[in-house]
């Protein structure tokens, strides 16, 4: 994009921008009553009526992805009949009734708990009449955007994609489930692979296979079931639903559903791979480098070197590819438009995972991740001088209020006595040094990366794939939702994430510039590390 325009703000992007601000409410409820409620009784799942529901809540999330992915093609038509009943729709009551019961719900979370830690078995007459409670809010914060009687009629016109969704979301929660039960089988064949790969180039490799331990020197690891590869197997068919689907005109079908079990096959070979190299590394470097950092960064590595190798793949072999020798599409955006949203993110993302991979020894590579992003954001700085960079006020003090309630939420702030003593080893200098670069780079270089990737490009990608054609501040209820919480789970603290980052969608449908959402993040990040410093809250750095 050579400029961004500040276009003026249209009267029919209200009822969008409200939809989205009730969304930002469902979150922040979420997490306040997630954080609140940690009843946790001691009984077999399959008694708990906890565990259906979390099945309940994870089939409609699953049910929900379905019914989207189903309806893409209606969906103007959908969206059509939504704003006109919503149009309708009396919101100011329905937030009210919401807001009620939501204040009866908070103090009622809290004394369910505390009644249930107290308890010497579980309250399960209380927990029903919470669950009422419970099941009532949830209700009032679907009537936020549509009347019961409206959603119904909407489901109702649409019945036969619901039908369709809510059996596909109970298929997934029974392969789910048979996965969970396969885990002691997969981590066998992973033990055993794990041992041919070692074998390879070690000598002395021990084994034990009923206890799937293998040692070489002094060094052991046990392949237990989380250790068999399930989770790369998930993620990586996860995310090859989702591009099948989202490049579904660009592949060659059924050709290109052979990328599956390419993709899980590549996937648990490289786990195998990642555990005989941490066996390999503790053994002859450094075994507390390789139990923590290596051991879960090896496999966050591992994914991305599928997701890319298969992406490229894809579009390079005319057996899978629909799109060979198709020239770029007039108007399409430039290499370096593309670059100068993302690559920022990427250096970002490198040198994390390579800052994880070296702990606990990570902190003194922090300077090689403000130098990379850093350095990325100068070499593209002519871009960037082409964009508007007016700041509202109000951005200002909305970063100030996310920076206050993630201080307010911080879940463990005894957490920050490890660096503490870190910095309490280290001479003046090296400590002010090291944290003068801290505070650069949460304050510059992280926001300005992760904003330009998710609000910059994500949100108006998910909006057209040709994305610089897309106004900044263009309103996407679907982009609202995808890049928040794809926003939050870069984070440890994914829902209180995912709210921030729904703020800071906000910001730019405001003002319909993206310099409000980097200023607001710049703010926030600026607000935590001033309190974290001043008043030694070092777990919130």
């Amino acid at each position: 994009m050579a400029v961004i325009s500040a276009y003026p703000r249209s009267q029919t992007h209200r009822p969008a921008v409200r939809t989205a601000g009730r969304l930002a409410l469902c979150l922040f409820e979420a997490l306040v009553t997630y954080r609140l409620f940690e009843f946790k009784p001691e009984i077999s799942h399959w008694q708990s009526p906890l565990f259906y529901l979390h099945e309940l809540v994870l089939w409609v999330l699953f049910s929900t992805v379905a019914f989207g992915m189903l309806s893409w093609p209606q969906r103007a038509e959908a969206l059509s009949f939504w704003r006109e009943e919503q149009a309708r729709h009396n919101w100011r009551l329905a937030l009210a009734v919401n807001l009620t019961l939501f204040a009866a719900l908070v103090p009622a979370t809290i004394a369910f708990t505390a009644h249930a830690a107290a308890a010497p078995s579980p309250p399960w007459g209380l927990f029903w009449a919470y669950s009422v409670l419970l099941v009532a809010t949830g209700i009032s914060l679907a009537r936020l955007d549509l009347s019961i009687r409206s959603l119904c009629a909407f489901l109702h016109r649409y019945r036969l994609n619901v039908a369709i969704a809510g059996l596909m979301g109970l298929v997934i929660l029974l392969i789910s489930a048979a996965a969970m039960s396969s885990w002691d089988a997969l981590s066998g064949a992973t033990f055993w692979l794990t041992r041919g790969l070692l074998e390879l180039y070690e000598t002395g490799v021990a084994g034990d296979a009923a206890e799937r331990v293998l040692q070489v020197g002094d060094f052991a690891v046990k392949i237990n079931d989380t250790c068999s590869g399930y989770e790369g197997i998930g993620l990586v068919t996860a995310f090859l639903v989702l591009y099948l689907w989202v490049f579904r005109g660009r592949l060659r079908f059924p050709h290109a559903f052979l990328l599956v079990p390419v993709g899980t096959a590549t996937i648990w070979v490289l786990n195998s791979l990642r555990i005989a190299a941490l066996t390999s590394l503790g053994a002859h470097v450094s075994p507390e480098v390789a139990v923590r950092g290596f051991h879960s960064q090896a496999g966050w590595i591992a994914f991305l070197a599928v997701a890319v190798g298969i992406m490229a793949l894809a579009h390079r072999v005319p057996f899978i590819s629909a799109d060979q020798r198709v020239a770029r599409p007039a108007g399409r955006a430039s290499d370096r438009i593309v670059l100068a949203y993302l690559a920022p993110f990427i250096a970002l993302m490198l040198t994390s995972v390579i800052m994880a991979a070296a702990a606990p020894h990570d902190r003194p590579l922090y300077a090689l991740k403000v130098a990379a992003v850093g350095l990325t954001l100068w070499a593209l700085r002519d871009v960037y001088r082409s964009w508007p960079w007016r700041v509202s006020p109000v951005s200002v003090l909305a970063g100030v209020v996310v920076g206050a309630a993630w201080i307010a939420t911080d879940p463990a702030p005894a957490a920050g006595e490890e660096l503490r003593a870190w910095l309490g080893g280290q001479s003046a200098a090296a400590g002010g040094i090291w944290l003068g670069l801290r505070v650069v780079g949460a304050t510059v270089t992280v926001p300005i990366a992760e904003e330009l990737a998710f609000r910059g490009f994500l949100h108006r990608w998910l909006i057209s794939r040709d994305f610089d054609s897309v106004p900044v501040g263009r309103v996407s209820i679907l982009a609202f939702i995808v890049s928040s919480l794809l926003f939050g789970l870069m984070h440890e603290r994914w829902m209180a994430g995912a709210l921030s980052g729904a703020v800071f969608a906000l910001l730019m449908y405001r003002t319909n510039r993206l310099s409000d959402p980097i200023a607001a993040h710049v703010t926030a990040n600026g607000t935590i590390c001033a309190w974290a410093i001043a008043f030694g809250q070092w777990s919130l750095l």
